[in-house]
């Protein structure tokens, strides 16, 4: 009678776990332990825990490509959980310890070994994922690494879809698309390919490519007769982050300062692109109006006030600016209230926007992949009755009626600064005094945080 394999459970194997770290410094030495190792953190669900250990087993047996790649891919994985919209400001990261034992287990190889398909070409395939997640500034060498894995097996669909991936992030749309093509020609699973050929024909303005993608993928788009590009009714609002700075125009470093994700709202046109409806209040790409492009998988959760979580995407390009005009401005109210019945009094159109921003910091556990969450920092405003925010109006909208009714306003009901309507206006002595008036706004805001 044949055996039955027996899986141990999960309390045996953090027991066995246990047992190996007290054997750890022989993960150096003795390759069967290596190798245990490995299989037990894949085994365990490959978290942050098991970090220290890959990257020594991956230093320690880099020249040994048989422990290096299955190393290597698991500290891949872990690279995963860090958002490829999020800069790299260290090498100590996952992806880097990967790379560096990825490229020097190719080193190593024989001959013979450097023209198989599953050994080098799965280390190349191997090594531009892990650079693709190193940075830009390692952007040529996972080209590099890409195109050698495929020369080996042009066959192979994964390795097609991940250079495809590489491409997609790089803003190579066109390259990014031909890809994914090939993925899906050579067997890639549909799925993943079919979203980003979507996503890249968008960005190529190929309106019935990314419909025919869609189509593939069972949601009903439809071509839209005046753009040519994809469109779907009655898609729900989506959260887009972008990285951004702190504004150049505002001098309240010690209220808002650091660099971090601003969540801004936008209409779907698409599951992939769509119109920004709240502005950006920091130093951003990208601000209302504007048409933007996004990746298909959320890389955060964000949960509003009193509403369930929603899932925030990662912006990928800018397709079109907005042609609105987008003032900020700050103002110390008079009275409580007075900036929300603002909109009321500027003319039929115009949009008031009051600053409840939300920024997510960068920090270790970001840079490193971790797995995490963040205590959003909200930056609303620290002195009473100080009030950050962004007036939108049209294009063509009358400035000179704005600029009567905005000094009424300010006259009667508050003190503030809005030096985008007089620079619009081209009156450059008044836009001057706005800038000062600005920072005199400022500096009153900080003398009360200050006092408090």
């Amino acid at each position: 009678m044949a055996s039955v394999p027996v899986t141990p459970s999960q309390g045996e194997l953090e027991a066995s776990w246990k047992e190996l770290l007290g054997q750890r410094h022989r993960l150096g030495s003795d390759p069967r332990l290596a190798e245990l190792a490995i299989a037990i953190v894949r085994e365990l669900g490959n978290g942050k825990s098991h970090r220290e250990v890959l990257c020594e087993i991956a230093d320690a047996w880099s020249a040994h490509w048989r422990l290096a790649l299955p190393a290597a891919s698991l500290l891949i994985q872990q690279a995963t959980a860090r958002g490829m919209d999020e800069p790299v400001i260290s090498e100590d990261t996952p992806a880097h310890h990967a790379a560096r034992a990825l490229r020097r287990a190719l080193e190593s190889l024989e001959p013979s070994e450097r023209e198989d398909p599953n050994i080098a070409g799965n280390l190349q395939a191997s090594l531009g994922n892990a650079l693709r997640m190193c940075g830009v500034g390692e952007d040529e060498a996972a080209r590099r690494a890409f195109e050698d894995a495929i020369a080996l097996d042009p066959g192979r669909g994964s390795w097609w879809y991940d250079s495809g991936l590489l491409h997609k992030w790089r803003g190579r749309f066109r390259d990014g698309f031909a890809a994914n093509q090939a993925a899906l020609d050579r067997g890639a699973p549909p799925r993943p390919a079919l979203w980003n050929l979507a996503i890249c024909a968008t960005a190529l303005g190929e309106g019935d490519a990314a419909v025919e993608a869609w189509r593939a993928l069972e949601v009903p788009a439809e071509r839209d007769s005046t753009t040519g590009m994809p469109w779907m009714a009655d898609l729900p609002p989506r959260l887009v982050r972008v990285l951004s700075r702190r504004s150049p125009v505002d001098g309240t470093t010690e209220l808002v300062e650091g660099v971090g994700f601003e969540l801004l709202w936008v209409a779907p046109i698409s599951p992939c692109h769509g119109v920004v409806q709240s502005p950006a209040f920091r130093d951003a790409p990208i601000d209302y109006g504007d048409l933007v492009l996004w990746d298909g998988a959320p890389v955060a959760e964000h949960t509003p006030p009193r509403a369930e979580p929603v899932p925030v995407f990662p912006l990928l390009e800018i397709l079109h600016r907005g042609d609105e005009h987008r003032w900020p401005f700050v103002a110390l109210e008079r009275e409580p209230g007075a900036v929300s019945s603002i909109e009321a009094e500027l003319p039929h159109g115009a949009r008031v926007f009051v600053q409840h921003e939300r920024i997510a910091h960068h920090c270790s556990d970001c840079e490193a992949g971790i797995p995490h969450e963040h205590d959003e920092g909200t930056t609303s405003p620290h002195a009473r009755g100080f009030v950050r925010g962004k007036i939108v109006l049209a294009a063509d909208a009358d400035l000179n009626a704005v600029r009567t009714a905005w000094e009424s306003i300010v006259g009667r009901r508050l003190t503030a600064a809005l030096p985008g309507l007089y620079e619009s206006l081209e009156d450059t002595k008044r836009a001057g005094q706005e800038h000062q008036a600005w920072r005199g706004i400022e500096r009153k805001a900080l003398r009360q945080k200050a006092d408090r």
